[in-house]
C-alpha cells in the first residue's frame, strides 16, 4: 500500500490550499479544544499569515468562532451538522443501532460500533453502559488501531496489517498496551482463529474490551462490534463465554443487512 498523503499530493487535482485550510478544523482535537492564534501556527505548521487568512475564513464560513475578550478560538456547533449528515446518511449506523441497544441490554455493558480510517478507529456509536464521562458518549472520537482495532484489522491482508502498523506511532497508553508489531500480528492471528478480540486494559486501565468485525454480504469489513466491562466485575474467561457470543451474533445480524 503507498503512502496516502504522497499519492494525493501528487495528483493534479488535489488542492494543497484546501488541504492546509483544514489543518485549522483537524488542529482541535481532544487535547486542543481552544487555541490561541500562536498555538494554531504551532500545531498546523503554517506561517501566522497563513493561519490568519483560514482563521478569517473558516469564522466568515460559521465554523469557528472567536472569543472577543480572550482571542482564543474554538470550533462553533455549525461542524456538529457535517457529522449529523454523516450518521443519518450512513447506512451502517441505521443498521447497527438496535443490535448495538439489544448487545447493552443483554449483556449489561457499553456497546459501540468502530470503523477503520487510516491508522485509527473511529467510534461511530457509543452507547455506554453508565454516564462516567461525556466523552464515553459522543461518537467521533478515535483511537489507534494498532490495540483497539485488532477485531477490523484481522480482515485485512498481513500487508495491509503491517503497513498500518509502520505508520501507526503506538505509544504504550497504559502499562498492558501491546506496542511490539510482532506481537500485534500473533494477537491478530489469534483473532483469526477465533472470530473476536478480546483486549485487557491495552486503552484504559481496568476495561476489558470484546470485539468482533462486520463482514458485509460481499465479505468486505465495514467496522466493529466492541463491548466493554470492568475487570473487576468480568474475567478474561467469563468475557470469552458470555460476552463473545453477544458481540459475535451482534457483528453477524448486522452485516447480513449491509
Amino acid at each position: 500500500m503507498t503512502n496516502k498523503s504522497n499519492t494525493k499530493k501528487a495528483n493534479p487535482l488535489f488542492v494543497a490550499s484546501l488541504e492546509k485550510g483544514m489543518r485549522i478544523l483537524e488542529a482541535f482535537d481532544e487535547g486542543h479544544r481552544r487555541l490561541s492564534l500562536t498555538e494554531m501556527v504551532k500545531i498546523t505548521g503554517l506561517n501566522k499569515s497563513a493561519v490568519q487568512r483560514f482563521l478569517h475564513t473558516w469564522e466568515e464560513l460559521g465554523y469557528i468562532i472567536k472569543d472577543s475578550k480572550t482571542k482564543l478560538i474554538s470550533l462553533s456547533p455549525k461542524t456538529m451538522s457535517l457529522g449529523y449528515n454523516f450518521l443519518r446518511s450512513e447506512r451502517l449506523v441505521e443498521v447497527a443501532t438496535p443490535f448495538l441497544l439489544e448487545a447493552r441490554e443483554l449483556t449489561g455493558n457499553s456497546a459501540y460500533l468502530g470503523t477503520l480510517y487510516d491508522t485509527s478507529i473511529i467510534y461511530l456509536i457509543r452507547l455506554p453502559q453508565r454516564l462516567l464521562l461525556l466523552e464515553g458518549t459522543l461518537p467521533g472520537r478515535r483511537v489507534p488501531a494498532f490495540c483497539g482495532g485488532r477485531a477490523f484489522l484481522s480482515c485485512l491482508d498481513d500487508s495491509e496489517i503491517l503497513e498500518i502498523l509502520q505508520r501507526s506511532e503506538r505509544p504504550s497508553i497504559t502499562p498492558y498496551t501491546i506496542t511490539d508489531i510482532d506481537e500485534i500480528m500473533k494477537e491478530i492471528e489469534l483473532v483469526r482463529k477465533k472470530g473476536f478480540c478480546i483486549s485487557m486494559q491495552e486503552q484504559l486501565i481496568g476495561e476489558i474490551a470484546v470485539s468482533a468485525p462486520i463482514l458485509d454480504r460481499d465479505g468486505t469489513p465495514r467496522a466493529a462490534v466492541y463491548i466493554s466491562a470492568r475487570i473487576s466485575e468480568w474475567t478474561e474467561e467469563r468475557a470469552e463465554k458470555e460476552l463473545a457470543p453477544a458481540v459475535l451474533e451482534a457483528a453477524a445480524r448486522i452485516g447480513s443487512l449491509l
